[in-house]
């Protein structure tokens, strides 16, 4: 009811207010009537204040234009094909520190400054020339060698030592002595790796007893007895090179033939060796000239450590077989260098 009472009169109000523009704009400005009209409306409006008890309502608030959400298009639906993860770069790796090259192996040459050498001859105190001293010395090797002579004693107990020798030499050649016991303890030599140079002229005496072991190791059999007269032809006795390529004949002497230059021992002089069926032992000299498997007077075996000389070096002349023994102990310690590597 006060809402209709409280429109009715503001219509009123607005009907006086324009009523007495119209007056005013009729009377060219009276200031005088404006002024009373003017006061006419602020009391007709405080009198409608009061009537509406007392308070005056404030202005309806103007509301502000609402902003239309601007429009976002959805996505367009596009099938997704699973890709693969990324490969991840894998972290560079470190390399390892440069390794050092490996110290360069010990020559040959510089090897036979320290080696050992033992050796057994009975031709020591014979008064005849020393063959393979001789041959030694000539190499520079004598002061790495152990020579003991024609004591047999003496040659078993180095042999059983502690040292680890490099060469055994064992000249079996005065025809006074049989020292089959020295052949007990050849092969364990051949175990522990040394080399050996074998100058047996009696195997015929003892192919079956205890040399017999070390012969089937290196392939080797007894084949035949060598002897000779004081009157025998020495054309009889030439020794043929039946593997003259060989370094046997090459290193470091050149070796040919070899030719007996007066009779020495006489009797039993040697014997010659055959090769067994299947053996890689190499007969290098003989008595024939032709024949490769028997007939053999210098046999290698035992990857070329072990070394057989069946006949008597005093026999040939001296300088010939220094220079034949040389090859001998030369090609020996060859075979116990890369035996060794």
């Amino acid at each position: 009811m006060k809402k209709k009472i409280l429109l009715l009169t503001v219509v009123l109000i607005i009907s006086l207010l324009l009523g007495a523009c119209d007056m005013l704009m009729s009377s060219g400005g009276d200031d005088l009537e404006s002024t009373r009209v003017a006061l006419a409306i602020q009391q007709t409006s405080l009198a409608m204040q009061q009537g509406s008890g007392g308070e005056a309502q404030p202005p309806p608030a103007t509301q502000a234009p609402q902003v239309q959400p601007t429009y976002t298009p959805y996505p367009t639906f596009t099938s997704q094909v699973e890709q693969p993860p990324p490969a991840q770069e894998e972290p560079p790796t470190e390399e390892p520190p440069a390794e050092e090259p490996p110290a360069p192996s010990q020559s040959f040459e510089d090897w036979l400054e320290d080696v050992d050498i033992l050796v057994y001859d009975e031709m020591v105190g014979s008064g005849e020339p020393l063959v393979i001293s001789n041959a030694l010395d000539a190499m520079r090797l004598g002061d790495n060698t152990k020579n003991v002579g024609d004591a047999v004693g003496n040659l078993l107990s180095e042999m059983n030592s502690a040292v680890d020798w490099d060469l055994i030499i064992i000249a079996a050649e005065d025809h006074d002595t049989v020292t089959g016991e020295i052949f007990d303890v050849v092969g364990d030599s051949l175990d522990r790796g040394s080399s050996m140079i074998l100058e047996v002229w009696y195997v015929d005496q003892i192919f079956n007893g205890r040399i017999q072991p070390v012969m089937q190791r290196c392939g080797v059999s007894f084949h035949k007895d060598w002897e000779r007269g004081s009157k025998s032809n020495l054309n009889e006795y030439l020794i043929y090179l039946l593997q003259p390529g060989d370094p046997m004949f090459s290193q470091p002497n050149i070796i040919s033939m070899l030719i007996p230059y007066a009779v020495y021992w006489t009797g039993d002089v040697g014997d010659t060796l055959e090769i067994n069926s299947g053996s890689d032992a190499v007969l290098l000299a003989g008595r024939q000239q032709k024949e490769k498997n028997s007939y053999g007077l210098i046999a290698e075996c035992i990857d070329g450590r072990l070394i057989w000389q069946t006949f008597c070096s005093h026999d040939y002349k001296t300088q010939d077989m220094i220079n034949l023994w040389q090859n001998y102990i030369y090609n020996a310690l060859q075979a116990r260098y890369e035996y060794l590597q």
